[in-house]
Parts: C-alpha cells; sequence; structure tokens
C-alpha cells in the first residue's frame, strides 16, 4: 500500500466509524467481527486492591465492558449495564467494569458508588487491554459465551436491549422483550 493511501484511508476509516457512533436518534454501538477464539486469561485489581482472576467467572457469560469515568459514551451506558446486570445475573451472566482510568482505585470507586454500580468494577491496566487486542477507543465491550469463547465485540455505548439480543443466544433462550411473565394462577 503507498504512503499517499495509508494517508487518506486511515483518516476516512476513523471518520466513518465516528459518524457511525455519533450519528443522533440511532444506535451509539457498533458490532465489530470478533473469532470465536478463546478469551485471554487476565488478572486485575478490584477496588479495594485485591487480585480477580478472570477464571472467577468459568462458566458464565461475561459481559466484559473497557470503560473510564471521564468517558460520557462510557457514562451514558452504566444505567443499560446496570439494569442488564440485575435482570439477568440469576441466569449465570455478568457484567464486569474494566476501568482504564489512570489516576487509581480512589476516584472509580467515589464514581461506582455515585453511580450505585452494583455489579464488579475492576482496573485494567495496559497488559490487560493488550490482551485483549488493545483498547483504541472506549467504551469497547466484549461479550464471552460460558465456554470461555469470545461471541462478540462492540465499540461505542450498548443498550440493554442489544446486551439481550448478544446474549440470549448463549443461554439458549430467546431474547427477552420485557420483564418475565407472571406465574400462571392455578385453577
Amino acid at each position: 500500500m503507498t504512503p499517499k493511501v495509508v494517508s487518506f484511508g486511515l483518516p476516512v476509516a476513523i471518520g466513518v466509524i465516528l459518524l457511525w457512533l455519533m450519528k443522533p436518534g440511532g444506535g451509539s454501538f457498533m458490532p465489530v467481527p470478533v473469532p470465536k477464539d478463546p478469551a485471554p486469561d487476565w488478572v486485575m485489581a478490584d477496588l479495594d486492591g485485591g487480585e480477580v482472576r478472570s477464571d472467577r467467572f468459568a462458566g458464565k457469560v461475561v459481559v466484559l465492558n473497557f470503560w473510564a469515568t471521564w468517558c460520557p459514551p462510557c457514562v451514558r451506558e452504566i444505567p443499560d449495564l446496570e439494569a442488564f446486570h440485575q435482570r439477568r445475573q440469576a441466569d449465570g451472566v455478568v457484567v464486569v467494569g474494566a476501568s482504564v482510568d489512570a489516576g487509581g482505585t480512589d476516584a472509580v470507586r467515589r464514581f461506582a458508588e455515585r453511580h450505585k454500580i452494583t455489579y464488579p468494577v475492576l482496573m485494567a491496566g495496559p497488559e490487560v487491554q493488550e490482551r485483549f487486542g488493545g483498547i483504541a477507543s472506549i467504551p469497547t465491550t466484549f461479550v464471552i459465551g460460558r465456554d470461555g469463547r469470545f461471541a462478540a465485540r462492540y465499540l461505542g455505548a450498548l443498550t440493554a436491549a442489544e446486551l439481550e439480543r448478544a446474549v440470549a443466544p448463549l443461554l439458549g433462550a430467546p431474547a427477552a422483550a420485557g420483564p418475565p411473565p407472571e406465574p400462571a394462577q392455578p385453577r
């Protein structure tokens, strides 16, 4: 490839992605192809300084969301991630927030408390980001199946509805359209 093509093509590709992510009234996320390879093992610190390993979530569907406190799209998707986590945790689904904040755990802890985040929030250092191919933009979210293989990857702020579409096939059930139905009353 000639330098002229590279110097023109890369900005155009970045511009197309940015326009897609910022389109008004539409989705602010973009699905990105991901090989169905095994997800890498990782170790991240929790907000109390403890160590959390990926094998802690073995056998679960994991929604691994790379984010930061200073990122507006990241902040915008937190209510949907929290609602999805609350709704699906009993089904063996866990949302894991992997903060890329460089300022340490105190600011992230205060942020998580202020936003009432109940899913695990961990600190994703550069080595973890590299294990996932380098996190070039945030939010970036990976969906990992019970088998430990990548199922989906998204750039941009996700919605609970899109998470349902991505996770439902991994649970062997259709995507839920609303709250679970009321149990039938005995006659």
